[in-house]
């Protein structure tokens, strides 16, 4: 082919390409793969090497290149052109920007930078894909989003999944729907303890904004304030002149553009919030999007202010590990028994006992029992929770509703949770058994009543055999179960105590850091969040005149951390930090760590390792980070004569000063072995001689007016 040939037919190709382009821009109704589409069309038009188009009303990014790699697009270059909408285009290094004013932007980068008469010629493409986004977006405005996607919603709302499931893709699918960075529902806590409910909030970070969630803590106070006065909230562009804030990672602080939230009401009161973030580009939030998330928040308000409703009542839930309870338990099974009579249809049961559960309450405290009983529920639920009904029942037992499921299935799913739960372990506490039994309906029996008597004894029998037994009807049938089977069986809660009491010294801390960079590889954060808590409180428990200090230490550290104009955010951290601000312990031996008498130089020098170890065992946790930071330094003094790192004044953490005065207090007004507390007068006197020294002195007097307006408060009620 001659070279007037090949030019002729390059401009062939080129035309069909272009009346291509020309009819997909017309056909800017299209949804699947339409901004994909004219990124590749407009890349072979201008036989570029590679094109990036990013929209900003559907918040898309399209890709074409002619290679199989791809330049990584950073959505901080949108940021940057937005303030330019209508710039000329120009270059930035080997790559060509075109703003398309208010619709978006177009990066292309060529092999050779084509001459101006190229790009002059070329004008009336960015012209047309202008054009095209802005009857785009019109088009798109004017649907009806929430029919749309409103019936994935409802699909969602009617499947047999838990609440916590359904919040969690409610969560996610309005996160996705309307193209939003970030997407949080928080629901505020009932029990004061507190700020959210960390069961019911959720959240969904969209790939690529992991890092970009920190907001400036006296903005959200401020969205927050609007939104418990029941006013919608919606900031286009959040204006970041003046601030009056100080950090070193300010950058990732203003990481949020723009801001849609609702606030969720329930019989007139706010109790959470709805709250979307754009962290990419400034974002003009349109009407058709405000009450699509208004129809969302209204489903929400209703569907979980219910069910804080029924909680608050303790009509269904139990409240330490949100399942049934097992009154709702034998409600649903009467009904399940006619519904199976009715149709002729089957179900079983599996119930599911905590080995010595007793014990664990005995000898580390009801605060590890506890934990052992919301970690179970939280796995069973895992498990269990999208396709089947959970209850507690009775005080160390479990007990699942298997629909359509006969006998050998139920055998196998109980031999399969079995090998499940056999590799669950608790922070603090190590490894919990499990024993298991099963029964059909109405294979094995006609009445509720009945069913539930075989399904006791076959946990009996399972009992008896020892840990991680499963046991069916079979079994009880046979007369398997001896009258020694049976005394053993009752007497293992109360009798075999095999699990000694907590220890505390350098090998639990080492089993503890093994068993915490094992749970980050398997667990979710909360479980972390929970166990390293509980490890907290138990530790506390070891000995009656420190039992409840980290509590009560975190309850007055938040009250003072609001005091200091904290916001939110900060203030659950001072209150996660106070709580845990001892967990260091854990590492000294316990016979320092008990000593009735004052401990020598040495030991005192071994016991000041607690806050370094009590860092090292909560930084592994990313959640924990920040918390981590605050542990360490709550033992520095204000004239730098604290330890471990010996910093002063405005260099230690503003939490770990709050933390410092406050445990200083709390020790002071508490008994201890070797002294009694001290009356109020003279704590009071000696927090005031320390200011200057030992403690911050703003904060100080701010703690004193504190405990002082409580005290009265006392004395007159």
């Amino acid at each position: 082919m001659s070279l007037q040939a090949e030019q002729i037919k390059t401009l062939e190709d080129k035309s069909l390409i272009f009346i291509e382009l020309v009819k997909t821009l017309l056909d800017f109704r299209g949804r699947k793969n339409w901004h994909q589409k004219v990124a590749n069309l407009t890349r072979q038009y201008l036989n570029a090497e590679s094109l990036i188009l990013h929209t900003y009303f559907d918040n898309v990014v399209a890709k074409a290149s002619q290679s199989l790699t791809l330049e990584k697009y950073e959505p901080g270059i949108s940021q940057f052109l937005n303030q330019h909408l209508n710039t000329e285009p120009y270059w930035i290094d080997n790559s060509y920007i075109v703003s398309l004013s208010s619709e978006g932007i177009l990066k292309i980068t060529w092999d050779i930078k084509p001459d101006k008469d190229f790009l002059k010629e070329h004008e009336h493409i960015f012209v047309l894909i202008k054009d095209s986004l802005k009857n785009r977006s019109s088009y798109l405005q004017d649907l009806p989003l929430s029919i749309l996607d409103m019936r994935k919603i409802e699909k969602i709302i009617t499947s047999k999944n838990n609440l916590k499931t359904q919040i969690n893709s409610i969560v996610k699918e309005l996160c996705e729907s309307l193209n939003a960075s970030r997407c949080q529902l928080k629901i505020i806590s009932q029990n004061g303890v507190s700020i959210y409910d960390t069961y019911l909030s959720s959240e969904y970070v969209k790939k690529g904004f992991v890092e970009a969630i920190s907001v400036i803590p006296s903005f959200e106070s401020n969205w927050l304030n609007k939104l418990q006065n029941q006013e919608c909230l919606t900031l286009d562009c959040i204006q970041k002149n003046n601030l009056d804030y100080t950090s070193n990672d300010l950058e990732s602080l203003l990481s949020i553009q723009s801001v849609c939230a609702n606030p969720l009401i329930f019989k007139d009161k706010v109790f959470g919030f709805l709250i979307l973030h754009q962290c990419d580009y400034k974002r003009q939030w349109h009407e058709h999007e405000i009450c699509y998330l208004k129809e969302i928040t209204l489903l929400l308000s209703v569907l979980v202010g219910q069910e804080l409703e029924n909680k608050k009542q303790g009509t269904i839930f139990d409240p330490n590990t949100n399942l049934m309870n097992s009154d709702e338990f034998l409600r649903i099974l009467n009904h399940l028994q006619i519904e199976s009579k009715a149709s002729n249809s089957l179900f079983s049961l599996i119930l599911i006992d905590i080995e010595k559960l007793n014990n664990i309450n005995l000898k580390m405290g009801f605060v590890a029992g506890n934990l052992v009983l919301s970690q179970t529920a939280r796995y069973l639920t895992r498990l269990y929770g999208d396709s089947h009904q959970l209850a507690r029942f009775g005080n160390d037992e479990f007990v699942i509703i298997l629909k359509d499921t006969d006998e050998k299935k139920a055998r196998q799913e109980a031999e399969k949770l079995r090998k499940k739960l056999n590799n669950l372990s608790v922070l603090g506490v190590g490894t919990v058994d499990y024993n298991f039994s099963f029964v059909t309906y109405p294979a094995h029996a006609n009445e509720v009543l009945e069913l539930l008597t075989i399904l006791e004894e076959a946990m009996l029998i399972s009992k008896s055999r020892g840990k991680s037994s499963v046991c069916g009807f079979d079994e009880v049938q046979s007369g398997e179960k001896t009258k020694w089977q049976r005394l053993v069986s009752k007497a293992i809660p109360e009798v075999i105590l095999k699990n000694s009491s907590l220890k505390t010294g350098p090998d639990i801390l080492e089993k503890i850091n093994k068993q915490v960079q094992e749970k980050q590889k398997n667990y979710y954060s909360a479980d972390l969040l929970d166990s390293v808590q509980s490890l907290a409180l138990a530790l506390d428990a070891k000995d009656s005149y420190t039992e409840g200090h980290s509590k009560r230490v975190s309850e007055y550290a938040q009250i003072l951390a609001k005091q200091a104009g904290m916001d939110l955010q900060e203030q659950e951290w001072v209150r996660l930090a106070a709580l845990l601000h001892d967990i260091g312990k854990i590492g000294i031996p316990e016979s320092i760590l008990c000593k009735p008498a004052k401990l020598t130089n040495e030991e005192y020098e071994i016991m000041k390792k607690h806050p370094v170890i009590g860092s090292r065992i909560l930084k592994p946790i990313k959640p924990l980070e920040k918390v981590a930071n605050l542990v360490l330094y709550h033992h520095e003094y204000w004239d730098g004569l604290g330890y471990p790192n010996g910093i002063s004044k405005e260099d230690i953490p503003l939490g770990s000063r709050i933390i410092s005065i406050v445990d200083a207090y709390q020790a002071m007004t508490s008994n201890r072995p070797y002294r009694a507390r001290l009356p109020f007068k003279e704590a009071i006197k000696r927090l005031r001689e320390g200011k200057e020294k030992q403690w911050d002195p703003k904060l100080v007097d701010m703690f004193i007016e504190i405990v002082i307006c409580e005290n009265d408060e006392l004395q007159l009620a």
